[in-house]
């Protein structure tokens, strides 16, 4: 049996974001095109430290860290950009409360940021910044990435630096997400001072996160030896603007193969002023999957298959100065959109010593050098097909602004307004994340979801617009009404990890663990299968347990105690795979954990 694959790849991202021995995080920003919810469990798992090497976690590990973060972790990202995956754990829908949807018209904007803003506190009430910029989405992609990490305290030092804008941009954030302390947030990080990574200085933040403020784009003042472009998107007039910096037979261009393709079929010739120009394969938010059937072996399956070329998603722009480079990181894509305003946009300048070099000698001897001619004469792909249903995507996000309507258990899908697509031969299907897809009815507002239980209610929809073989598949968060019971995620998480892992759990918090052996991971749907049961034996937490906990930590069950009660309710009411003597021991577990509350709890 072939092992699960990572759930992130990401992982030194993720071990970025882990709280330091005795640190908690008090609030997490993140800025992102796209998302999946594989990556949202992994950076809340990373977030409280619990993590493994394979970027995923342990299920009563996504309990605690959906227990500890929900009022502290916000991920703002562009509407209609959450990626369905083929097979969802129910138990994912409880993550809906921490996305936040941007509404840009990506006809015309897109929200492109791609930032976390971390602040972790210790136990001395001291606070510990982390401000990451760079180029990936908070996805399962393994594409070429590149970021920058800066370290914030609160106190100046040697090699720290004040970077100017940072409070307005942490404001805007926080408002973006929704939090009511913005102000308080920016007149913090204000304060703060940062260290950039060895070997590089800060120079500057190039903030455009709110709408219509553009990038500054010209080269820093003073003479350039060279010009070092990196970029998967590129656009005519970028490229024309940055043919004119520096000397001629200096500009390197690093981009995708259909971005150059394209670009070398432009009447304008924009890769002329281009000495040198290197390819890689497009990266994976360009490729989407189809209604086709999987080959019984796909590449990851087939030993013998020839490996995926590798795919550039980082986005970088370096001025060469002598021995140094002036760095601009972020995500901004080589195009006139990104930098002038269009698009919500966030990039770092710094100056790199020779630090940077080894960096951007990987990304240009692993790319496929190749001529103008040799690209003027390759065959584009022929996308028609897809790109129609892009259209029909971006007309749908930009005129639609659907309600969950609630009643009850009962579920409709109010759109308000007869859906819009850009071609009448697509056809639209909706439905709730954790059932099926339903055709939507022609000229119709509303579909009607039938009832959900409240273990997998959600605020996550699914959507498809489909042609032929090929369809766009993605999630939304949607607003629900009346907002959904707020017993929902003791429900959805009661029901997931079924009666052993609850006793595991409650055992582990008691006396301080953290992974207990044998748990399963928490995309995995295991609730209360015959494995699971199979396996409880011996495992039932005691009397005895709790009194040995309470020896060696006495404030251990108080703590423990908040979660008991709701949990214990929430298995007994909403896990239809207990049996009846699991339900009487259950109950016999209540009444010695409500007698251990008279003698221990003050």
């Amino acid at each position: 049996m072939k092992e699960r694959p990572p759930a992130w790849p990401g992982q030194p991202y993720l071990d970025e974001l882990r709280p330091e021995r005795g640190e908690t995080v008090r609030l997490a920003l993140f800025a992102t095109y796209s998302v999946d919810l594989s990556a949202i469990a992994a950076t809340l798992l990373a977030l409280i430290g619990r993590n493994n090497e394979k970027g995923s976690g342990a299920a009563i590990d996504f309990a605690e860290a959906v227990d500890q973060l929900r009022d502290r972790v916000r991920i703002i990202i562009q509407r209609g950009r959450i990626a369905k995956p083929i097979a969802l754990p129910r138990v994912a829908g409880i993550l809906d409360q921490f996305v936040v949807e941007q509404t840009h018209d990506e006809r015309e904007r897109s929200w492109h940021p791609k930032i976390a803003l971390v602040a972790y506190e210790n136990e001395k009430g001291g606070t510990r910044w982390k401000f990451w910029i760079g180029s990936r989405n908070l996805t399962r992609t393994q594409d070429l990435e590149l970021g920058v990490l800066l370290d914030g305290r609160e106190k100046r030092g040697k090699g720290r630096a004040a970077l100017k804008g940072v409070g307005q941009l942490g404001a805007n954030l926080a408002k973006a997400a929704g939090r009511s302390d913005a102000s308080a947030i920016g007149g913090e990080l204000d304060t703060v001072w940062w260290e950039a990574p060895e070997g590089f200085c800060l120079r500057a933040l190039l903030d455009g996160l709110i709408a219509d403020v553009a990038l500054p784009v010209a080269p820093p003042k003073g003479a350039i030896d060279g010009l070092t472009i990196v970029s998967p998107f590129l656009s005519a007039d970028f490229l024309k603007t940055a043919g004119r910096w520096g000397p001629d037979g200096s500009r390197t261009l690093i981009s995708s193969m259909p971005a150059l393709v394209d670009m070398a079929n432009r009447p304008s010739a924009p890769l002329t002023a281009f000495s040198r120009v290197l390819a890689y394969a497009a990266p994976d938010e360009t490729i989407e999957k189809t209604l086709s059937a999987p080959s019984a072996a796909s590449p990851a399956e087939d030993d013998d298959a020839e490996p995926q070329p590798m795919a550039l998603h980082a986005k970088l722009v370096a001025f060469h100065r002598g021995e140094t480079t002036i760095v601009r990181v972020g995500s901004a894509n080589a195009t006139g959109r990104a930098w002038s305003g269009r698009n919500s946009e966030v990039m770092i300048e710094l100056e790199a010593s020779d630090a940077f070099n080894p960096g951007l000698e990987f990304l240009i001897g692993k790319a496929t050098p190749i001529t103008i001619d040799e690209l003027a004469q390759t065959k584009a792909a022929d996308t028609s097909a897809v790109d129609a249903l892009e259209e029909s995507r971006k007309a749908l996000i930009a005129s639609w602004d659907p309600i969950l309507r609630r009643d009850g258990d009962r579920f409709v899908l109010d759109a308000r307004a007869v859906p819009r697509l850009a071609h009448e031969g697509h056809l639209f299907s909706a439905g709730h994340a954790n059932s099926d897809l339903l055709a939507w009815p022609q000229s119709g507002t509303r579909l009607d979801l039938g009832i959900l239980p409240l273990s997998i209610q959600s605020a996550f929809i699914q959507v498809q617009i489909a042609s032929g073989d090929e369809a766009l598949r993605w999630m939304q968060r949607v607003e629900v009404d009346p907002p959904l019971d707020e017993a929902r995620d003791l429900a959805a998480l009661a029901t997931h990890m079924g009666l052993r892992a609850f006793h595991d759990w409650m055992r582990a918090r008691l006396n301080g663990e953290t992974i207990p052996a044998g748990d399963f991971a928490w995309d995995e749907d295991v609730g209360g299968s015959a494995r699971t049961r199979s396996s409880f034996g011996d495992g039932r937490l005691t009397l005895e347990d709790i009194l040995t906990a309470w020896a060696r930590d006495p404030g251990a069950f108080a703590r423990v105690d908040k979660q008991f009660a709701p949990y214990v309710e929430a298995l007994l009411a909403h896990d239809g795979s207990l049996t009846a003597e699991e339900k009487k021991d259950l109950n016999e577990l209540r009444q010695i954990w409500a007698m251990a509350r008279t003698q221990l709890v003050p």
